[in-house]
C-alpha cells in the first residue's frame, strides 16, 4: 500500500488529539536538527532503514504540514512514527543519537582553456614584367665587291644572243583543269557516295531510369492528453529530481504541455501547477467508455457501504465543504496535498478540488479484483488497478500491497 494510502487510514482511526501530541513530539525531538532515520529511532527505540539520513528539523516539519505534505521522505517519516502512536504514549525511551556518517565532497575540476593559434595572412609579391628592349637593325654589308665599270664591259663582251624561245604544248594544262574539276566533283558528292556504303546511324536516345522519390516520412505527432497507466506515478518538478509534486493515480487525464526525451510535462489544472511524469508511466490511447451509468451506480448500490448517505453518491459531487457537513455531518479528520482537500468519514472519504466534491473513495472494502471485472470489458486494466469508464462517471478499483482494496467513483469533466 502506498505510503499517501497509509496516512489516509491514519486519519480515519487516529483522532486529532492523538495526532497533535504525536507532531508536538517530533518537533520537539528535530528542535536542534538530525536525520529522520536518527529521530524515529530516539522516538521508538526501533530502527526503520527506508527513512532518510538526511538532516531536518523542527521548522522544516513545521513548514511541510503547512504546504500540504508533498516531500516524500517527511511523509514516510510521518506515516513510520504515527503507526508508533500508542508506544508514543506508553513508553518513554532514552534517546540515542545517531552520529551522521561523513561524506566525501568531491572537489570541483576545473578545465584548461585551450589556445588557439592565430593566423597570419601572407602576401605574395606581384610579378614584374619584364621589358624587352627593341633591338637594333643591322646595316647590310655585301659579300663581295661590286665590280668596276672596265670589269662589267668585259663580261658583255662575252655575253651571246639568246635563242628564240620554243612553243611548248598545251596539253599539261588540259590535264590539270580536268584533275581540278575531278577534285572539285569528288569533294561535292563525297556525301552521297559514303551513305551508299555506311548503314544509316540514327542516333538512339537511351533513357536513363527515372530516380524514384523519395517517400515522405511521417512527422511524429505531437501529444495533446495522457492517461496515467501506474498506480501511484510520481509527478516531479523536474526530470530525474526527488521533488514530488504530487501522486497520480491510474486513469487520471491531463493535457501535454512539453515533450522532453523521455519525460513529459502535465497540466495539472489548478493555479497552473506542472509536473514532469516518464513516459513509461503514462498511456497515450485511450478506449471510448466501456460502461454505462446506470450500471455504474447499479454496481455501487449493491457493492460498498452506503449507510452514511441519505442519497445515492451522485448526488454529492458538486457539494462544497459546508454542503456537505450538512448532509453526512463533520469529518473525523482532515488532510490535503498538492491538488487537493480530504475530508475523512468511517470507512471512506471525499476529495475536494476547488472546494468542491470531486471523487468519493471507499476504502478496504470487501471487493476483489476478479469481482470487480464481472462488470464486463474495462477500460484499462493493470496487475493492481482496474478503470470502468462511462459517459459521466469513472469507476476504478485500487489492489493495495496487502491484497485490500479501494473504490473510487469520480464525475468526468464534461
Amino acid at each position: 500500500m502506498h505510503v499517501s494510502e497509509r496516512l489516509l487510514q491514519l486519519y480515519a482511526t487516529l483522532d486529532r488529539q492523538t495526532r497533535d501530541i504525536v507532531q508536538q513530539r517530533i518537533e520537539t525531538n528535530l528542535a536542534d536538527g538530525k536525520s529522520l532515520a536518527a529521530s524515529y529511532h530516539e522516538l521508538t527505540g526501533e530502527t526503520n532503514d527506508s527513512l532518510s539520513v538526511e538532516e531536518k528539523s523542527a521548522t522544516d516539519f513545521s513548514n511541510w504540514l503547512k504546504d500540504g505534505k508533498t516531500e516524500l521522505d517527511l511523509l514516510t517519516y510521518y506515516v513510520a512514527v504515527l503507526e508508533k502512536s500508542e508506544m508514543l504514549h506508553s513508553q518513554v525511551f532514552v534517546p540515542q543519537t545517531a552520529e551522521p556518517t561523513p561524506q566525501h565532497i568531491a572537489e570541483p575540476v576545473v578545465s584548461k582553456p585551450v589556445m588557439e593559434p592565430s593566423l597570419e595572412e601572407t602576401k605574395e609579391p606581384e610579378a614584374e614584367t619584364p621589358v624587352d628592349p627593341t633591338p637594333t637593325k643591322p646595316r647590310y654589308v655585301p659579300e663581295s665587291t661590286i665590280p668596276s665599270r672596265t670589269e662589267r664591259m668585259k663580261s658583255h663582251r662575252e655575253i651571246k644572243p639568246a635563242r628564240p624561245r620554243q612553243k611548248k604544248s598545251r596539253g599539261w594544262l588540259i590535264g590539270l583543269i580536268a584533275i581540278i574539276l575531278l577534285s572539285v566533283g569528288g569533294y561535292a558528292a563525297y556525301p552521297m557516295i559514303s551513305d551508299l556504303f555506311e548503314p544509316s546511324s540514327t542516333p538512339t536516345v537511351t533513357e536513363e531510369p527515372a530516380t524514384p522519390e523519395p517517400e515522405p516520412v511521417a512527422e511524429a505527432k505531437a501529444l495533446e492528453e495522457v492517461w496515467i497507466g501506474v498506480k501511484n506515478a510520481p509527478l516531479l518538478s523536474e526530470p530525474d529530481s526527488e521533488d514530488v509534486v504530487y501522486v497520480a493515480d491510474i486513469g487520471d487525464r491531463y493535457d501535454v504541455i512539453e515533450e522532453r526525451d523521455d519525460a513529459l510535462l502535465l497540466d495539472l489544472g489548478l493555479n497552473e501547477l506542472t509536473g514532469w511524469v516518464s513516459r513509461d508511466e503514462v498511456v497515450t490511447e485511450w478506449t471510448a467508455a466501456s460502461i454505462n451509468d446506470a450500471d455504474v451506480l447499479d454496481w455501487l448500490s449493491t457493492s460498498v457501504n452506503q449507510t452514511l448517505f441519505d442519497e445515492s453518491p451522485e448526488t454529492y459531487f458538486g457539494m462544497d465543504e459546508n454542503e456537505l457537513v450538512g448532509n453526512v455531518g463533520a469529518a473525523s479528520g482532515f488532510d490535503s496535498d498538492a491538488l487537493h482537500e480530504y475530508l475523512v468519514y468511517p470507512g471512506l472519504f471525499f476529495t475536494m478540488r476547488n472546494e468542491q466534491v470531486e471523487a468519493i473513495d471507499w476504502s478496504n472494502t470487501d471487493q476483489t479484483k476478479e469481482t470487480f471485472l464481472e462488470l464486463g470489458e474495462p477500460t484499462y486494466e493493470t496487475e493492481d488497478g482496474v478503470v470502468y469508464e462511462g459517459e459521466t462517471y469513472s469507476l476504478r478499483l485500487f489492489v493495495g500491497e496487502d491484497d485490500s482494496t479501494r473504490v473510487r467513483l469520480t464525475k468526468l469533466d464534461q
